[in-house]
């Protein structure tokens, strides 16, 4: 009797939306996938599917690969990566080719043991296992993120990959995730930049899909999805777009919401602003506002009062930037014309006027601030070009209200991060000798300081050394050299790839010293 061999074709499993990205895979043409979408979009169904395929062309050509499935919490992997990657083996019609076990977690090429290894990343234990994971014979080539949002940043990923990636020519990673509602959750906002980058003609070796169920196949859905999906958008439409379509659409925090064109609902338009509109634009206005957590931002912009619009066209956005450069940036495009200036700073405008630039601090009062940010929302329109402002842009999208942590509720006060602090017993080197920084406070002096541009140690003028927090949480960083310091979570902290705060270090991330180069 002659067993019938069944032909099985891996473009009938994966479903069309998925052919383009697949030759690029094959083609080799990026190293990072991104695979985006709301519910039944089909996305982990193709990357289980191609990881499988893969190795197994690979063992059977007799080349050693490996694969690597990872989520935050290492408890989660058995109901989700391991037992989709046992789907995709028995779609392929590879059972008997490939073997498991649940305790430990592994999934093994019989003949070749090419293997597929699972690990959590939830704290520096795991991160040790990762950094030492070493296979017999070959490589890893495939590392695939389940739940990227539960990750807490691309630092933490990219340090992942550089320990798993090592020794092979090829390697690919797949990064899936459902959108997050949030268009200021870290995932959202760094696709969002890499788009932008690729808009510019950079490559970023980052290659983004985004699908939805209705490109899949009815059939593999099945009747009882597709109703649930039609009910869900007749009565919560937002909840639909978001849970099936992928789409960001907030969580209802937004202070400035976008303009919705069918209701007209909301403020925000980002379009671009053309150089005839800006022509006609008079008494244009100039601010800036001096960072210290934050960035130092310059604007200007146009508020026409007949139809309550604001128009915001250029900015200069800079970190830690010394006055100089400060000059540098704003002077071309202001010339000697007004700019209204952080009043709270009065020696820094001082020192900016002297060196050509025209500023007169703004007049403040008590709450000037949550009165502006509400004059403000409180416009019928917003227009930012987000071509020429990029960075306010951002920040327009993604300021929202907060919710009570233990409660969930909305607090509806307009969030304030203070400026990022160092404990008072700090150590600063001065021309003096180390002092604590709460020394220097209503001081002026000399102090050593790293020059970012010519990454040389300059002697550099202190002054407006100031109390900026009282009972605020701190936290100690421990260096590899064995060095502490505490600060809060929003200070900033230089390390070899700029500026991060503390809050977004990641361990193995290098910080500046400038009397040891690095810790």
């Amino acid at each position: 009797m002659i067993e019938e061999v069944k032909t099985i074709k891996f473009a009938d499993l994966i479903g069309p939306v998925y052919y383009e990205m697949f030759h690029s895979i094959e083609a080799e043409e990026k190293m990072t996938y991104w695979l985006k979408g709301g519910r039944g979009s089909l996305k982990g169904s193709f990357a289980y599917l191609y990881t499988i395929l893969d190795l197994t062309r690979d063992a059977e050509a007799g080349v050693k690969t490996h694969a690597v499935g990872l989520r935050k919490v290492k408890d989660t992997i058995r109901d989700s990566i391991f037992t989709n990657l046992i789907w995709a083996i028995n779609m392929l019609g590879l059972q008997g080719i490939w073997d498991f076990t649940v305790s430990p977690m592994k999934i093994w090429h019989v003949k070749t043991g090419n293997t597929i290894l699972f690990r959590g990343c939830a704290n520096q234990r795991d991160f040790e296992k990762i950094k030492s994971l070493k296979f017999e014979e070959g490589y890893c080539k495939i590392a695939i993120f389940e739940e990227l949002t539960e990750f807490a940043g691309m630092d933490e990923v990219d340090s992942i990959l550089q320990s798993l990636f090592r020794g092979g020519d090829i390697a690919k990673a797949f990064m899936m995730y459902n959108p997050p509602a949030s268009k200021k959750n870290w995932v959202n906002d760094h696709c969002r930049e890499l788009e932008q980058l690729e808009k510019q003609g950079i490559d970023t070796d980052v290659y983004i899909h985004h699908s939805t169920y209705l490109q899949a196949p009815k059939e593999w859905l099945g009747k009882a999805f597709i109703n649930k999906a039609k009910q869900i958008k007749a009565i919560n439409p937002k909840k639909y777009r978001h849970m099936y379509l992928g789409e960001e659409v907030g969580e209802g925090l937004e202070i400035y919401p976008e303009k919705d064109p069918k209701t007209g609902e909301g403020c925000l338009i980002l379009r671009t602003i053309t150089d005839e509109e800006i022509k006609k634009f008079t008494q244009v206005k100039r601010g800036l506002d001096f960072g210290y957590s934050h960035a130092t931002c310059y604007v200007e912009c146009f508020y026409d009062p007949t139809i309550e619009t604001i128009y915001i066209f250029d900015e200069v956005y800079l970190y830690k930037a010394n006055n100089k450069t400060l000059v540098r940036e704003i002077k071309p495009k202001a010339g000697s014309l007004l700019i209204r200036g952080d009043s709270e700073d009065p020696r820094t405008i001082n020192e900016l006027n002297q060196m050509g630039l025209y500023i007169i601090g703004a007049d403040k009062g008590k709450d000037s601030k949550d009165h502006g940010i509400k004059w403000v929302s409180d416009r019928a329109t917003i227009v930012i070009d987000k071509k020429r402002c990029p960075n306010i842009a951002n920040d327009f999208e993604t300021y929202e209200f907060k919710k009570d942590p233990k409660t969930g509720v909305i607090i509806y006060e307009y969030p304030d991060e203070p400026d990022g602090c160092l404990k008072d017993t700090t150590l600063v080197l001065t021309d003096k000798g180390y002092k604590e920084i709460k020394d220097l406070v209503n001081t002026e002096g000399i102090l050593y300081s790293l020059n970012t541009e010519t990454n040389k140690i300059e002697k550099q003028k202190y002054y407006d050394c100031r109390k900026t927090g009282t009972n605020r949480k701190l936290y100690e960083v421990t260096t590899k050299s064995g060095k502490k310091f505490k600060c809060t979570s929003n200070h900033p902290i230089l390390t070899d790839k700029g500026y991060k705060q503390l809050k977004d270090l990641q361990i193995g991330d290098k910080i500046i010293d400038i009397s040891n180069s690095t810790l």
